[in-house]
């Protein structure tokens, strides 16, 4: 478990220096915005041209991407007729869903799946589909203008106009056209997506000096959200993984440890760069992390072989 207590313990220390920056003034409220904007419109964007395109996506698409993904549509399935019973608004929704399924399978899905699940390519399904599908849609979706119907013509054209999914489209371009970049190109693109996640947590620690505090948002919803990211998942991916796919014991520890990472400092990001359910996406990757590492532990000691 020591990279799973070192990626907590990173993602914790960043957040702290967040938090700092903003309780003594070097960073004000408006900085979290300014770190959002950052992230969505530079750094992500470059994260995803460098990762898929360096990615052999066949490799991906196999028996644990197909998992991954039942995982997040069960997911969803049970949380967003739930919201829509509830009336909240559509973007709100989205916000929501991505609280309940999106993972943090960077600083945490690399470092357990090397050290818990024994291979660091459990932990690649998880980062492919979220780049790829995930960020994309969600992002279309919260970037459409509100009130107005969803139709294909206004997915495609909200789709083509934000920043992520020309970068999603980017990168699979030169993925499949096994394009390298010169070195002039793809060292700026490299250091400007490594800013990415730290950059992201550090909002999150601003985030948490400025807005309110934990658990004055919807407790309701965000126990829910916690059961449906830290139980449902995992509880349906190992189910899939075990009955219905066969896969072998040590395949379904690690698909099943993958679908209990806690939620992604990434959808605070979207939800500040949008400005619908902060502060549910902010406490869901509180409580989520909080509880999620007795969750891995429990799982690794009763499914690792």
């Amino acid at each position: 478990m020591t990279g799973a207590l070192e990626g907590f313990a990173v993602i914790g220390a960043l957040i702290a220096v967040g938090y700092l920056l903003a309780a003594t003034g070097v960073l004000e409220e408006s900085s979290q915005v300014v770190l959002a904007r950052l992230v969505y419109f530079v750094a992500t964007p470059a994260l995803l041209i460098e990762i898929l395109g360096s990615t052999d996506l066949a490799t991906v698409f196999g028996p644990w991407f197909l998992v991954a993904a039942i995982g997040v549509v069960a997911v969803l399935l049970v949380y967003v007729p739930w919201a829509r019973w509830r009336g909240h608004p559509g973007k709100d929704v989205v916000v929501g869903g991505l609280a309940s399924s999106f993972a943090n399978s960077g600083y945490l899905g690399l470092p357990i799946a090397a050290y818990v699940a024994g291979d660091v390519a459990f932990a690649l399904p998880t980062i492919m589909l979220q780049l790829m599908v995930m960020t994309p849609i969600a992002v279309t979706l919260l970037s459409m203008e509100d009130g107005r119907r969803v139709t294909v013509r206004g997915f495609l054209k909200a789709g083509l106009s934000n920043p992520i999914s020309i970068a999603a489209i980017i990168g699979v371009a030169l993925s499949l056209g096994e394009v390298d970049l010169p070195r002039f190109v793809d060292e700026p693109i490299s250091l400007l997506g490594a800013m990415a996640i730290p950059s992201a947590v550090l909002a999150f620690g601003v985030a948490l000096r400025f807005g309110p505090r934990i658990g004055h948002g919807n407790r309701t919803e965000v126990a829910f959200v916690t059961v449906l990211k830290l139980v449902w998942q995992p509880l349906v991916t190992y189910l899939v993984a075990r009955h219905g796919l066969g896969l072998d014991a040590y395949e379904v520890a690690g698909v099943t440890v993958m679908a209990a990472l806690p939620t992604a400092q990434s959808v605070f990001v979207y939800a500040a760069q949008f400005g619908r359910g902060e502060v549910l996406a902010r406490d869901s990757v509180v409580i989520t992390t909080l509880v999620s590492l007795p969750v891995m532990v429990l799982l690794a000691g009763l499914l690792v072989p």
